[in-house]
């Protein structure tokens, strides 16, 4: 009985840690996004080598058709989801955005998410506020997510543009990589389990251990004592 009760704990302390691990992914990182990710994407695969890393980007796509494409693209094997969206989504509805981000990540659970700050074009006077706020939100309600700051990459680099004010050019590209690819490696980082604290034997206060080596001494003193006694009755 005390045999089969000790392997039962051993099979489930085994499955513990598979099961953790099987949550967070192997690894992958799938990037999904617009006309933005389609000139930043290229420059991405040079700052994360190594990573077993998928792209499915497509010009002009508002935030439904991202979380379309992250459908089409996601697997269970993937740890880090980049939703590169909002920037063609009507700035007078952030609700938009809220919903297809909550989608996603009810899809992905404990998986970690960048989600950049957006750029975008100003409607009839409403600009991306709106949607900067939902970004927040939903980094603040999901622990780990990564929001790098395109939005104030663009206000202090707007020599970095093109024409339009909507899309990079060359050097602005590689530039947004190096903020994405820092976001995934924060991400990996975060998921990554604690390392297990070192155990060690207890230390003994330093005042304890010269009260036991006095205690010694006075008894090997005694010790001599007692022998003096006995030599000298012989």
């Amino acid at each position: 009985m005390a045999t089969a009760t000790a392997m039962a704990l051993l099979a489930l302390a085994l499955a513990g840690p598979a099961r953790a691990a099987s949550a967070a992914g192997d690894g992958g990182v799938l990037v999904v996004g617009d006309s933005l990710e389609v000139l930043t994407s290229p420059y991405l695969k040079h700052y994360l080598p190594g990573t077993a890393l998928t792209v499915n980007a497509q010009g002009g796509y508002n935030s439904y058709q991202i979380r379309e494409l992250f459908e089409e693209s996601y697997d269970p094997s993937q740890s880090v989801i980049v939703f590169d969206a909002g920037t063609n989504d009507n700035p007078a509805y952030p609700q938009i955005l809220a919903e297809n981000l909550t989608a996603v990540a009810a899809t992905v659970g404990e998986r970690c998410m960048v989600v950049p700050t957006i750029h975008g074009l100003t409607v009839n006077g409403v600009d991306s506020s709106g949607k900067n706020r939902v970004v927040a939100s939903f980094a603040a309600s999901r622990p780990g997510t990564q929001t790098p700051d395109w939005a104030g990459f663009v206000a202090a680099h707007p020599e970095l543009m093109q024409a339009d004010g909507l899309h990079p050019v060359p050097q602005g590209a590689d530039a947004r990589a190096q903020s994405i690819a820092r976001a995934v490696k924060a991400c990996i980082a975060f998921m990554a389990p604690p390392a297990p604290a070192l155990r060690t034997a207890p230390r003994l206060p330093l005042v304890g251990k010269f009260a036991v080596r006095q205690r010694e001494l006075l008894r090997a003193a005694a010790f001599a004592a007692l022998l003096t006694m006995v030599g000298s009755y012989a």
